[in-house]
């Protein structure tokens, strides 16, 4: 893929999309005025291992992103860049470029295993300039941060996207609400408890469980 025809991205944050339980990864261009938004709806697992990257928060032992980074590293692979570059009936493909001893091979991948591989390996990540145009998420210009779009695009009914007329139908936008709230303590140990689950470290989620109990009392 030329490079003229990829876009370098930035994750932005993983937030909840009409259910709690199919998160998105938000992405968008590390350049321009009007940076276009990806949105693109991963596991649990992945947002998990995504948000722990973005707060350098660091799991107790190893996931599994963890351990291949380290393999990596220890094998003297590099992984040069994963881009994101196709989409067909909601499904989104990416892959992993990876140099070792001179030799650069692609790998195909789930853009939520590439992105949170890419935020442990300090890759660069890309999105193809079709793949934007088709599915993008373009900011108004009204909306002064990102955080507005976020909000603009929660307010949207899930659609179906076809692929035939590369278009996404979109019902009518509620009015943004740019009152959001920072999380209360008690949100915030609720949400390091179902990261700890996630990733199965029981210890932590049985000390912060524990602590949840105790402030509700």
């Amino acid at each position: 893929m030329e490079s003229a025809s990829i876009v370098e991205m930035l994750v932005v944050t993983v937030s909840p999309y009409l259910r709690e339980d199919r998160p998105l990864v938000w992405l968008k261009e590390k350049t321009g005025k009007s940076p276009m938004l990806l949105p693109i709806a991963i596991g649990e697992f992945e947002a998990a291992s995504i948000q722990m990257c973005l707060e350098d928060d660091k799991p107790q032992r190893p996931i599994c992103y963890d351990l291949l980074s380290s393999m990596l590293h220890e094998n003297e692979a590099t992984v040069l860049q994963t881009v994101i570059h196709t989409v067909r009936q909601s499904i989104f493909y990416a892959k992993i470029v990876v140099k070792q001893n001179h030799k650069i091979q692609d790998m195909d991948a789930r853009p939520s295993d590439a992105i949170a591989l890419a935020l442990r390996m300090d890759s660069p990540i890309y999105a193809s300039r079709e793949l934007l145009d088709m599915v993008g998420v373009q900011q108004l210009e009204s909306e002064t941060d990102i955080q507005q779009a976020l909000q603009r695009f929660s307010h949207l009914e899930p659609q179906i996207i076809d692929l035939n007329k590369t278009v996404i139908k979109q019902e009518q936008v509620s009015p943004i609400d740019v009152s959001a709230k920072p999380l209360s303590e008690m949100e915030i140990l609720q949400k390091r408890l179902a990261n700890a689950v996630i990733c199965e470290e029981y210890e932590e989620a049985a000390r912060l469980r524990d602590k949840i109990i105790a402030k509700k009392r």
